[in-house]
């Protein structure tokens, strides 16, 4: 065997060898590469954070680990206040349902469509299953609730590695990339740009709804607006929960109690004004910061919580945002070199 059919060999080799062992570290660490992302963004977005203290202490682990502990206060205490919220709130609206008398609307809506309607028997039918769905719901968060712990725990402590130990890390990374320095840059600010953009977004909008919906609930006359506007803006964060695990029961409540004025106004005022606000005004804000298109951010929003839940909040309107920076690059690269 000759020189050049050994180097071919050994390069064939060597390819086949770096897939192989990919594709196993893939296989390996699939059940936590959500969790090694959550960590990497959460990362990104503090490190700011971690540089100043850092200034401060003069010491990476100190800084790390003071940088991780504030990041899990801002985690868990939001978290805490709204659960507390919620539970409370629906022992109380349970309560009250439990307590309505809906008879009187079935008799006049049997004596207006002339056939009888048992709207108090349907009603208690759907709470029941309404309550035997969070009951299952709440059985399957404690069951896997050391996994979830498991989880948190990993990404503190990669957190804490990134925070030490990943600039260096991601500049050798870029380093490699086969780009020109102008186009790695470029991915760079992009990715930057889209992340932040996206975060902003986020918080603004869910600001804005949990002022409308304040504002929404106090028109109304639901009790105690401001404490459940601070709610809805936690909720409004959340993709598939929102503003409308508040404003939704209040208005239902109000129906059935016979405050018809008040419940279908609060029903259509959430409908139209406070749950619109998340498909208008955050695609036009995270296309303006993140000079994307706002119609790349709404499909990229979308497709993303539809394949990666939560994260694909951020996620697809990165994913599309860097291949239209790759397109650019292509019809550059070819413009060149023609």
């Amino acid at each position: 065997m000759d020189e050049n059919d050994l180097q071919k060999q050994s390069k064939y080799f060597f390819t086949i060898c770096i897939i192989a062992i990919f594709l196993l570290a893939l296989y390996l660490m699939k059940s936590y590469i959500i969790i090694l992302i959550y960590s990497a963004i959460l990362s990104y977005i503090f490190y700011p954070v971690y540089k100043l203290i850092k200034n401060i202490v003069k010491s990476k682990n100190i800084a790390a680990i003071l940088t991780t502990f504030l990041i899990i206060i801002i985690i868990i205490i939001p978290i805490i206040f709204v659960a507390n919220a919620l539970i409370n709130e629906s022992v109380q609206f349970f309560k009250k349902v439990k307590g309505i008398d809906l008879g009187q609307f079935d008799e006049k809506l049997s004596n207006y469509f002339n056939q009888e309607i048992e709207i108090d028997e349907y009603a208690r039918d759907l709470l029941n299953k309404f309550a035997l769905s969070t009951a299952k719901t709440t059985s399957d968060f404690i069951v896997s609730l050391p996994k979830k712990i498991l989880e948190f725990f990993v990404m503190l402590f990669t957190m804490f590695y990134i925070f030490k130990d990943g600039k260096e890390f991601f500049i050798r990374i870029r380093e490699h990339i086969p780009l020109k320095e102008a186009h790695r840059k470029n991915i760079a600010r992009k990715f930057s740009n889209v992340i932040y953009a996206c975060l902003y977004g986020i918080v603004v909008t869910a600001f804005i709804q949990g002022a409308l919906g304040a504002v929404g609930l106090w028109i109304f006359g639901v009790s105690n607006p401001i404490l459940w506007g601070m709610v809805m803006v936690i909720l409004s964060m959340l993709p598939f929960i929102g503003a409308w695990l508040i404003w939704l029961p209040a208005s239902l409540y109000k129906i059935f109690s016979g405050d018809l004025f008040n419940g279908f106004g609060l029903l259509v005022y959430g409908l139209l004004i406070v749950s619109t606000l998340d498909n208008i005004i955050r695609p036009k804000i995270i296309g303006t910061k993140g000079k994307v298109h706002p119609v790349l951010v709404l499909i990229g929003v979308l497709g993303g919580l539809e394949i990666f839940g939560l994260l694909g909040i951020l996620i697809g309107p990165l994913i599309l945002s860097i291949l239209e920076v790759f397109l650019e690059i292509y019809v550059l690269e070819k413009k060149q070199v023609v």
